[in-house]
């Protein structure tokens, strides 16, 4: 039995990792999520839709679409406006500050550098320095060798301009010097941000954060698309309490979004046309619905029925009630369902 804390909806972290990899345990810790954003649990409100609300706000404002009837009613005597004649279209002075800040972050252009730190290029990174200062301290020797017995031995490759002191040499390595793993790395990530078109993502994160105070993308693969980048809306992100402005400690983090079966299969390939059905199936609906509303056992059990495609007449009669309370019922509910989930 996974234990959990009376002051905390999440199962308890100091458990073995073959506890916390049990679907058990994921499964205690979806629900806390869901506790946490889409329920009023703790009386700590209903996080998703309050974000949700506030950003939708923010932006109105940042298109100056912003509702007028604030205005209105600080104008207004005792509600009446009919004296005033007046255009109340929000003129719009914000959209232009916003845009000159956007643009002044997407235009900070930045250039993409890897650098290999494993062992194996670190010990050629150093055998090639060496090899150059080796030359400079011995530079007069080579020299003479070379008068007089026509031998080169210097140990740096041919370049067209050597360093010719250790100040030279260190602007050479951190100029010149590329490793062709390091030159595959940044030409790899390069197509894959044009591929993904990153620089329009970024421009719609620099919105986010000229807007929203937060942007967000996360990076992906599948079997099928390879590496994947991809715009995160902020208001459909969910995730643990942060202290950190680069949210770098939180415990989870997610997306709410609705995914598609195709989606799915393209993400989990190794799930079976069986197991993608029985999640397409009302059993998998019925069970989602069955645990995230209704305020009894009786309203559960009629849900349960509902989706199993049971008439009003026959809910009616199994459960001694008449129609029109079934009816209301089940549509008080699924009302709540399709405000969520929807």
């Amino acid at each position: 039995m996974i234990y959990t804390n009376t002051n905390s909806s999440f199962p308890d972290q100091v458990v073995p990792e073959s506890v916390k990899n049990s679907v058990e345990y994921g499964y205690q810790v979806g629900q806390a999520i869901e506790g946490e954003w889409f329920r009023n649990t703790r009386n700590a409100g209903f996080s998703y839709a309050t974000n949700f609300n506030n950003y939708h706000r923010l932006r109105l404002y940042a298109r100056g679409e912003q509702p007028v009837q604030k205005y209105k009613d600080e104008l207004s005597i005792n509600g009446d406006l009919s004296y005033l004649n007046l255009d109340w279209q929000p003129v719009p002075v914000i959209p232009k500050f916003v845009d000159i800040v956007v643009n002044g972050m997407s235009s900070r252009n930045y250039e993409l550098k890897a650098f290999a730190n494993d062992p194996v290029s670190l010990e050629k990174r150093t055998k090639y320095a060496t090899n150059i200062l080796d030359d400079i301290n011995q530079a007069k020797y080579q020299e003479a060798v070379k008068n007089i017995l026509g031998l080169d031995i210097t140990k740096s490759p041919k370049m067209d301009e050597k360093p010719k002191n250790v100040e030279d040499l260190g602007v050479h390595m951190q100029l010149d010097y590329k490793q062709s793993i390091e030159v595959a790395e940044e030409e790899a990530i390069n197509y894959v941000l044009d591929w993904n078109k990153y620089p329009l993502i970024s421009k719609r994160v620099n919105y986010d954060l000229t807007v929203l105070g937060i942007g967000a993308v996360k990076t992906n693969f599948n079997l099928s698309e390879g590496v994947t980048v991809d715009y995160v809306d902020p208001a459909s992100l969910v995730y643990s309490y942060t202290k950190d402005p680069n949210f770098e400690d939180i415990y989870y983090v997610g997306e709410v979004k609705p995914v598609s079966l195709p989606s799915i299969k393209m993400q989990f390939p190794h799930l079976s046309d069986e197991e993608l059905e029985t999640y397409s199936s009302t059993k998998s609906l019925k069970e989602l619905y069955s645990d995230s509303y209704g305020e009894n056992d009786f309203e559960k059990s009629l849900l349960k029925d509902k989706i199993s495609k049971m008439t009003n007449e026959e809910l009616s009669n199994k459960y001694d009630i008449g129609k029109e309370t079934v009816r209301k019922k089940v549509k008080k509910m699924t009302k709540n369902f399709q405000h969520k989930f929807v």
